[in-house]
C-alpha cells in the first residue's frame, strides 16, 4: 500500500505516541514520535513532515508554543500543518497560555481525543502526493 504521507506526533506521553502511531499507520501513514519539542524540530529538520501533531505541556507547561513559534521563524517549516493537542485549558497551566500572541498552528485538539479524531485530521491535512 502506498504511503499517504508522513506523520510526526511530537508528546511526551509514550501511550499516546503509541496508539496513534499504530491508529495512523493502520490508514496509511507513515509515523514517527518524539518525546519533547527539540527533538521532534530536529527530526523535522532531519526529515519534514507533511503533518505535525503537537503538544503544549512538556519538559515545560508551554513547550509546545515555544515549538510553534520556532517553526513559524524556519523558513524550510513555517508551511508545516500544525495541530496542537493539548490539556492545557483543563490545567493549572492554562495562565501561562499566551492569548495576544498570535500562533502557528492550524487547528487545536482538546485532550482527551479519539484515535478516529486524530486520523480523520490526519487525512483532512494530508493530502495524497506522487510518489
Amino acid at each position: 500500500m502506498a504511503v499517504k504521507g508522513e506523520v510526526l506526533i511530537i508528546d511526551d506521553d509514550p501511550d499516546l505516541c503509541e496508539a496513534v502511531r499504530i491508529a495512523l499507520e493502520e490508514d496509511g501513514f507513515a509515523v514517527r514520535c518524539a518525546s519533547n519539542g527539540l527533538q521532534g524540530l530536529d527530526m523535522m529538520r532531519e526529515k519534514r513532515p507533511d503533518l505535525v501533531f503537537l503538544d503544549v505541556i512538556m519538559l515545560t507547561p508551554t513547550e509546545g508554543v515555544y515549538i510553534s513559534q520556532e517553526m513559524a521563524d524556519d523558513p524550510n517549516l513555517r508551511d508545516l500543518p500544525v495541530v496542537m493537542v493539548t490539556s492545557i485549558t483543563s490545567s493549572e497551566y492554562l495562565g501561562l497560555f499566551p492569548t495576544d500572541t498570535a500562533l502557528h498552528v492550524d487547528m487545536f485538539l482538546s485532550k482527551p481525543v479519539s484515535l478516529s479524531k486524530f486520523v480523520e485530521v490526519a487525512n483532512r491535512f494530508v493530502r495524497p502526493q506522487k510518489r
